[in-house]
């Protein structure tokens, strides 16, 4: 009896060690199938928009991950795996947009351009893994066929014989006649240009002057004020001309005193003093003329000019 106490205390006592030790062993398993459900709980693909291009077009590729929210996802230096990156060029487009899913989950995507380096069926274009929330993760990839646009040439030609050089052509025709015959004419126009340049027109005598611009005056449709202003113009004009007195620039007592030291006669000095006196009031004193008087001062003025003595100074030779 005690023998089978004892048996049954020691068949008792090893169940609660066996209990715990299954216990145990199930946490552990529970511990070690939560990060592979987290992992498997976590999906990336990536899709192409084209499955043919040709060989100066592009791939747009988009790479997608969804999983539990907040989601990290990090790319590698090289996204491609080391044959896609041989034939394939890939370049980011734009930054990643990250959106809310269902479930408490979140998508990241990220789209690429692929450019392809040379043509080729069903070029595979396969992405290396990425760490989403720590993990690695597969994405695959997909296969692009590239068609070259290059067009076939024709075959090549035989070879040919050595081309026959040309006969030499005729030597050039001397070029010295025309160029003499291109200085004699240059040197016969410079000589007429200096000609015309030191040609002096004849001087136009002072009277023949004012005659010509008196005619003007008289052919013109002038006012009277402007009329008669003009005549005492031309008069001025005629002095300074053939008396060598600056008339236009003095005062019609500096005029008149100027014509008197230079020993014209009284009567001449007198008639201009007159003549400058009616052309004065119609300027300054508002005592102008009618179209008549005006036209007769003009003629007054014609008349004097006509009158002018000979200068008594004599020109040198």
């Amino acid at each position: 009896m005690s023998t089978s106490v004892r048996a049954g205390s020691v068949s008792d006592g090893p169940r609660r060690p066996v209990a715990h030790a299954s216990g145990s062993v199930v946490s552990v398993a529970l511990l070690l199938l939560a990060p592979a459900a987290a992992a498997q709980d976590v999906t990336a693909r990536v899709t192409a928009d084209r499955a043919s291009v040709r060989l100066s077009e592009s791939v747009r590729a988009t790479l997608t991950v969804e999983g539990p929210a907040p989601l990290r996802v990090e790319l590698p230096k090289v996204p491609l795996d080391p044959v896609s990156d041989r034939d394939w060029k890939l370049q980011p487009v734009g930054p990643p947009a990250v959106t809310p899913a269902a479930g408490g989950r979140q998508a990241w995507a990220q789209a690429f351009r692929l450019d392809p380096y040379v043509p080729g069926e069903k070029l595979p274009v396969v992405f290396a893994a990425v760490k989403v929330n720590g993990k690695d993760v597969s994405p695959g990839g997909f296969e692009v066929t590239v068609v070259s646009t290059v067009a076939k040439t024709d075959p090549p030609r035989p070879a040919t014989g050595i081309e026959e050089l040309p006969p030499p052509a005729d030597p050039p025709a001397p070029r010295w006649p025309w160029l003499v015959a291109g200085a004699v004419a240059a040197a016969a126009l410079a000589a007429v240009v200096a000609w015309r340049l030191r040609r002096k027109p004849a001087p136009v005598l002072p009277e023949v002057w004012a005659a010509a611009e008196f005619d003007r005056v008289e052919r013109a449709d002038l006012a009277p004020a402007a009329r008669v202003e003009r005549a005492a113009a031309v008069l001025r004009e005629f002095v300074a001309r053939r008396l060598g007195i600056p008339a236009p620039t003095l005062t019609t007592a500096e005029l008149l005193a100027a014509s008197e030291t230079a020993g014209r006669p009284g009567g001449e000095v007198e008639a201009l003093r007159g003549l400058l006196d009616r052309c004065d009031r119609a300027k300054y004193a508002g005592d102008v003329p009618g179209d008549d008087d005006s036209r007769e001062v003009v003629a007054d003025c014609r008349r004097w000019i006509e009158g002018v003595g000979p200068v008594k100074t004599t020109d040198p030779p």
